[in-house]
């Protein structure tokens, strides 16, 4: 697995040390830390938390959270926000911290790169945490792809999801539709794109079959496959009006010299009377 650009540890590092020069760690109550505002991360898993909660509650905060001061005297998060939480689940009043001084750009970095290295975001979560990165604080993709370790053309294809309307963007958020997936809903018009995501679902389709049908609808310009329509063979559709002569009632021929059917159409008990005398005649 790739390293992440210069590392949570590495940015941590740079920032002023703690207050207390020994360890660089203190302890305040969890009531005076105000949540990431940058946080990019949405929804928890709350079986995952619980786990937390419980080792914690066995074992202990093994690794500080880290916090920076407030104006008020009180503090905000910058990284370790499930161990926080889980910490309140395991009854906590307070916690071990480091505290740094951070700028509002670092503190978002923090936070992404905290959930980057654990595969904790969402495509979705992630993506945005980008954008905001890109839009806020006039990062490039190719400056944001250094900071998370990643290629630029994977940060430029993720920012690339939030195209997609909310609707589908919940569905990577439920992780019922991958990157992947999402990727080829961007490749069709956008009145195709809730219709074709609907389609991928229901019909449990790969992203490599989710792409073939992306150009089929690109190319056929509709999001259901329609039935091709087979040319009719002169010959046949000359036999197919004498037929309708002879017989005085619409007849269909369908098929080719080699095999098909002729249907013939009746729209009363008396016209089906006259089409039985009429084909039993001609078989004399």
């Amino acid at each position: 697995m790739k390293r992440l650009g210069k590392g949570l540890d590495a940015l941590i590092n740079s920032t002023p040390e703690s207050t207390d020069e020994t360890t660089g760690i203190t302890t305040i109550k969890v009531d005076n830390i105000a949540p990431n505002r940058f946080q990019p991360r949405k929804e928890f898993n709350l079986e995952k938390l619980q786990e937390l909660a419980n080792s914690i509650e066995e074992s202990g905060i093994i690794q500080p959270i880290i916090v920076t001061k407030k104006d008020d005297s009180k503090y905000e998060l910058i990284a370790g926000e499930r161990r926080l939480e889980a910490s309140k689940l395991a009854g906590y009043e307070e916690v071990p911290v480091i505290i740094r001084s951070v700028s509002a750009k670092e503190q978002l970095q923090f936070a992404i790169i905290e959930n980057v290295q654990r595969e904790d975001l969402s495509a979705v979560e992630e993506a945005k945490a980008y954008q905001q990165l890109n839009k806020d604080f006039d990062l490039t993709h190719t400056q944001i792809a250094d900071i998370v370790g990643k290629d630029r053309a994977t940060v430029t294809n993720l920012i690339r999801l939030l195209k997609l309307d909310e609707e589908i963007q919940k569905l990577v958020l439920e992780k019922k539709l991958t990157p992947g997936h999402a990727r080829t809903i961007l490749q069709v018009d956008e009145k195709f794109r809730k219709g074709f995501s609907d389609k991928i679902i229901n019909n449990g389709l790969s992203v490599r079959k989710s792409e073939q049908e992306a150009k089929r609808i690109k190319k056929s310009g509709t999001l259901s496959k329609q039935k091709s329509k087979s040319k009719k063979i002169p010959e046949l559709i000359d036999f197919e009006k004498t037929l309708n002569s002879v017989y005085k009632t619409k007849v269909k021929i369908s098929g080719d010299k080699g095999s098909g059917k002729i249907s013939f159409y009746y729209k009363s008990e008396n016209k089906l009377e006259q089409l039985i005398e009429k084909l039993e005649e001609n078989n004399e």
